[in-house]
């Protein structure tokens, strides 16, 4: 993939600690395995991975040896982007308002940070999480900004993710991530 087509996806630390190891089945289903072939997915397709402090200290904490190896690889060919998205910081409370319950709102607090370094570079995360999801599509329609984040889930979505990936991770409508926990998430 060229330069130009390269995509920066904020990959959460959850793809890190389930990415199977030490046996590794590329043909199965199972979660860790799903994990790992979206890591080498995002590196067969020359993609950038986007990390903040906190998020980097995730992984540092939870990463499976592969996870490791593939972030260590990605550090060495400079396809890590460092970025906080402090200017989108701003967004918390007013997300958090749009939560039904103190503990939604404890919940979208732990992972905004990926918020912020989604909106602040590529928009697009990767995270197997259903719960955050729903969180932020909850407040897409009083924070107009949060609508421009774009999502996919390896543990929802299976292969279809990893070929979204192979074909460019691109912002197609359906993974805007108000649309995304429609088309993907029961309702509750």
């Amino acid at each position: 993939m060229s330069s130009k087509n390269r995509k920066a996806l904020v990959v959460d630390a959850n793809l890190s600690f389930g990415s199977s190891d030490p046996m590794y089945n590329p043909m199965s289903a199972a979660a860790g395995d799903m994990n790992r072939r979206c890591l080498d997915a995002i590196w067969d397709e020359g993609h950038d991975a986007v990390f903040n402090r906190q998020l980097r200290r995730e992984w540092r904490d939870h990463a499976s040896r592969s996870a490791k190896t593939w972030l260590q690889r990605m550090d060495m060919k400079e396809r890590i982007v460092e970025e906080e998205g402090r200017a989108f910081s701003g967004l918390l409370a007013p997300a958090c308002g749009c939560q039904k319950t103190d503990s939604h709102k404890a919940d979208l607090e732990k992972d905004f940070h990926l918020v912020q370094s989604a909106l602040a570079s590529g928009q697009t995360i990767l995270s197997n999480e259903t719960n955050f999801p729903r969180f932020v599509a909850s407040a897409c329609p009083t924070i107009s900004e949060l609508a421009l984040l774009y999502y996919a889930n390896p543990a929802v979505e299976g292969d279809a993710c990893i070929l979204w990936i192979k074909a460019g991770a691109e912002k197609e409508a359906d993974r805007r991530i108000d649309m995304w926990v429609e088309n993907h998430l029961k309702s509750g």
